[in-house]
Formats: structure tokens, C-alpha cells, sequence
């Protein structure tokens, strides 16, 4: 439907135009008709339509461009490896806590017995952080197209079709240079990790094979072993293709310090002309969603780079920047506020009066989020908000000792019946018994006896990340009989996480305890 949002319009434009007092209104097609200062008139057709004042921040809902779904309602993974020297060691990691008890089987046994459940977690975790859209699909057996985000890797823009290509793992070269490559046309994206690890590891190799696509529209997640000359060579070549376009790196600074005690040189990829966008990563050894992960940015800014980033710079890593990035395949802008850009709007509270909205907005926590609309659509927000934007079927949920609303059950979809309490049920009985659950999981597949590609298949979820030694039970299709699943990851950056934080003893994360009071 049709609405209207006014308050202090942070539109993150070409121009970086603050409007205040401003006014945003939104189209019954999901797109942005008009974002004018409230002295302008009104376009045709809103004179009827619900009026919103929020009294607050209104900016561009924020995108998650590195994530893994699948692994997110798994609580921080505090390995005894570290540091790593690249991704393929932490996976084999032996000692308890080990990877493949802590993080594969208990992600394999809730994707695979409650698999909406737990997509519409991981969504409502994202949610109250501010997350419109988010990237780290589930492999599945029908595609997730997001039943409260938008799923980078399944959004279906422009006109239906699926222009987003993703690998998590690593590609063989001829597939690299045969497949993907020639599909990197100016009007498709791959977004692939590369060259996770530590300076000078041998994981830098998977950049010069990644070579043949080193074209627009290649966004390269972590970068954690490249050098100047290599972001120099990546952007020489996107330019060669299209003067005007850039190459897009996606930093991780938690989980890269988490993992390996370094982290991308985004100082070095800024001075040879990259685009920067942040990512969260994955609950094992992220953040819990891209509004905590810009805090982190942020403190590595202020103690680590001598303050390189603006704050208006480290915020267009989460709107503008992935937004630009995304445009390449979607048409529609996702990060800006313009006529014609999509309707994915985070409304904020203004909690430090006297700090520009960029401040604002870097120290805002789950606490401040006051609504948050996709497509147009309000999904979570304050109860009074959510009722003025015209909210059905919502739950309650209470974020950081506060009353908010979700909207978590779709009517109209018949996938997505379960709201917020059947979601947490879903998930608490998988935990209660795993092998029961697992084995009715099974069971349920093995009746289905058609194709996993039909339509009307049953959902089932598999993991985008490495295994790591998941033993005999996974050839012989059982689980480990002694398996406990962790409880669900809380939804925002508490005590407990603050104190896993502490624990691990990584100075430049001692300062994220600063930014939760």
C-alpha cells in the first residue's frame, strides 16, 4: 500500500542530502515515489494515504553483503586454533571446542529438521539490526526468496530473472574462466570469497585464478591476503572493461580478527579506488548483524587506520556502496533514497541530538531501530509505528528490554505459516532431541521419493560452508548420537557475547564492549 514517512531524511544520494524536516513516500509498487523536503508538494496520488511521523532518522535500510544463513542462530564459535593461517585450518580443527560438533552437525540438523524456522530466525535477528537485504542464501532445494529480507543471492530483479551468482567455496580454475567469467557481462554479479587468511598465506593464489574475472561486477569477499598491487591489478582491470565502474570488496573485520588476528588492508584497496562494503559474516565468528559489524569497522578506523574512514564513509559501506555494487545486476537502488529506488527504509532513532546522522547511526544499537520496511512493507518496529504503517499479523517480541513487533507469518505464502513463537517451538524441539528429529527429517525426504527440484518438494537446507571432519555418521546418513545443539544465538550484541569477546583477548576487539552501554 501506498504510505508516508516524514522525519529527518538521511538519503545517502550522489549528494549526500540530509533533509530535515523531510518526507519519504512510498509507492504501492514497493518503490520510492518521491523523497522531498516537507516545504515541497506532494506527489499525485498520497493524499489519501497513511501518514507515518516518525520523528526520527529515516534512512536506507542496511544490506549485509557477506553472510552464511544457515549457521546463524549458532552462538560464537570460541576456537583454540587461533590465529589461523587461512580458511582451510580452522575447518579441521580437532580440539574441543571442535568445528565440526560446534558448527557443522548442529547447523546440519536444524537446516535439515526445521528448516523455516530457521530462515525466519536468522531473518529476524537481521531484521533488528536494521538488515533489509542479505546476502548467504542456504543451498536448498528450492530456492529461498526471503520471506522477511531480501536474499541477495535468490532476489529476483530485474523482471524475474536470477542475476546474482555466489560461491562460498572455492572454484575450480576452468570453471572460473569457462563458466563464470562469460557471464560477467555487465549485467551479473558474482560474489565470491577469495584469499582468506593471513598475510602472505598461500590462499593469495585463489586471486590470480579468480583472473578471468576480474571484471565488473565481481565482488570478492575478505581479501585478507592481498597487498596494494594486488588491488591495484583487480582495479586496473575492471577499468580496462568499463572506465566508469569499480571493483567491490566486502571486509569482515570481526570475523577476520576473530579467525586470524589480521584483516583486510582496506586502507590500501581504498587508495587504489575499491568500493568497500561491510559484511557480518556468520554467528560462529561474526557479529549478529551489519549494524554491530559497523561498530567494529568503525573502532578499527578510529585505533587501528588513524581515522581513514569518514563516518559518513563507514556508513555508506552498509547503504550507498553494496547498494551501487547491487545495482550492476538489480536496476533499482537498494542503498540510496531516490525516486524509483526500492522501498527498503530503516527508521532510527535519534539518540544522540547533538551527532550528525552518520554518528548517529554508527552508534545506534537493537535498542534504537524504531521500524524497519521492505518492499514497502513494515516487518518489525515499535508497536506504535508498526500500527501506523499498517502492519497484520505481528507478534510481540521484546529486543533489549523493549516492546517491538515482528511480522513473521505470511498469510499468503504457503511456505511461511509459522510465526514468531512456532519459529522458536520449531527450533527448541530439534534442540530437546536432535536424533529424533533428524531421523524424522530423514524419514519425511525418504517418503517425498520424487525429485529434491520439484516445486512441491519438501525444504531442505544444506550448508554453504566446509565440513570439516564430520566422521562415519554422515556417509551412513545418521547423526551423532551424543550431539547438543547450543542454545538459539541470542538476537543482539548482550553480556554473553560481550564476554566471549573479552575472553578471546584480540585488542581490536577489546573496544566493542565500548560501543554497547
Amino acid at each position: 500500500m501506498a504510505l508516508v514517512l516524514t522525519g529527518t531524511v538521511v538519503t545517502f544520494d550522489e549528494d549526500h542530502r540530509v533533509l530535515d524536516p523531510g518526507v519519504v513516500y512510498v509507492g504501492d509498487d514497493g518503490r520510492l515515489a518521491a523523497v522531498r523536503s516537507a516545504s515541497q508538494d506532494a506527489p499525485a496520488g498520497f493524499a489519501s494515504a497513511p501518514r507515518v511521523d516518525t520523528g526520527a532518522l529515516i534512512l536506507p535500510g542496511l544490506i549485509d553483503l557477506h553472510n552464511h544463513l544457515t549457521y546463524n542462530t549458532l552462538p560464537l564459535w570460541e576456537a583454540v586454533g587461533v590465529p589461523y593461517l587461512h580458511h582451510d585450518r580452522w575447518v579441521d580443527e580437532d580440539r574441543p571446542p571442535d568445528y565440526s560438533t560446534t558448527v557443522t552437525w548442529p547447523a546440519k540438523v536444524l537446516a535439515r529438521a526445521a528448516p523455516e524456522a530457521l530462515i525466519k530466525y536468522v531473518e529476524v535477528k537481521a531484521l533488528i539490526g536494521g538488515t533489509t537485504s542479505i546476502q548467504g542464501a542456504p543451498v536448498a532445494t528450492r530456492p529461498v526468496d526471503g520471506w522477511l529480507l531480501r536474499i541477495i543471492d535468490n532476489e529476483r530483479l530485474p523482471a524475474g530473472r536470477d542475476m546474482v551468482m555466489t560461491a562460498a567455496l572455492q572454484l575450480d580454475a576452468e570453471e572460473l574462466r569457462e563458466v563464470r567469467a562469460p557471464k560477467l557481462d555487465g549485467t551479473r554479479l558474482l560474489i565470491y570469497h577469495v584469499a582468506e587468511g593471513r598475510a602472505g598465506s598461500i590462499v593469495r593464489r585463489e586471486f590470480e585464478e579468480l583472473e578471468p574475472c576480474w571484471r565488473p561486477g565481481l565482488i570478492g569477499v575478505h581479501g585478507t591476503a592481498l597487498t596494494g598491487v594486488d588491488f591495484a591489478r583487480w582495479q586496473d582491470a575492471v577499468r580496462a572493461v568499463n572506465p566508469a565502474e569499480r571493483a567491490t570488496l566486502v571486509w569482515s573485520p570481526f570475523s577476520n580478527y576473530w579467525l586470524y588476528h589480521e584483516s583486510t588492508d582496506v586502507v590500501a584497496a581504498d587508495r587504489k579506488g575499491l568500493r568497500i562494503a561491510l559484511g557480518s559474516d556468520w554467528a560462529p565468528s561474526g557479529t549478529k548483524h551489519v549494524l554491530g559489524e559497523l561498530k567494529v569497522a568503525d573502532a578499527v578506523n578510529q585505533h587501528r587506520l588513524g581515522g581513514r574512514f569518514s563516518d559518513r564513509e563507514l556508513c555508506d559501506m552498509v547503504t550507498a556502496n553494496p547498494g551501487d555494487a547491487l545495482a550492476t545486476a538489480w536496476g533499482p537502488q537498494v542503498g540510496r533514497l531516490a525516486r524509483g529506488s526500492a522501498a527498503d527504509l530503516l527508521v532510527l532513532a535519534r539518540h544522540a541530538p547533538d551527532a550528525d546522522p552518520y554518528r548517529n547511526l554508527i552508534d545506534a544499537t537493537e535498542r534504537h531501530v524504531r521500524l524497519v520496511l521492505v518492499r514497502g512493507r513494515p516487518f518489525y518496529g515499535t508497536p506504535a509505528l508498526m500500527t501506523a504503517a499498517g502492519a497484520t499479523h505481528t507478534d510481540p517480541i521484546t529486543v533489549g528490554g523493549l516492546r517491538r513487533r515482528v511480522a513473521v507469518r505470511q498469510p499468503d505464502r504457503a511456505d511461511a505459516q509459522l510465526d514468531w513463537p512456532g519459529v522458536r517451538r520449531a527450533l527448541e524441539r530439534v534442540r530437546a532431541d536432535p536424533v529424533a528429529a533428524w531421523r524424522a527429517a530423514q524419514d519425511a525426504l525418504a517418503s517425498w521419493g520424487g525429485p529434491l527440484d520439484d516445486p512441491d518438494a519438501p525444504l531442505v537446507l544444506f550448508g554453504d560452508m566446509p565440513e570439516g571432519d564430520v566422521g562415519a555418521f554422515a556417509a551412513a546418513g545418521e547423526v551423532p548420537s551424543g550431539l547438543v545443539i547450543p542454545p538459539l544465538d541470542t538476537l543482539t550484541h548482550d553480556a554473553a557475547f560481550l564476554a566471549a569477546v573479552a575472553r578471546a583477548g584480540v585488542p581490536e576487539l577489546r573496544h566493542l564492549a565500548e560501543r554497547y552501554p
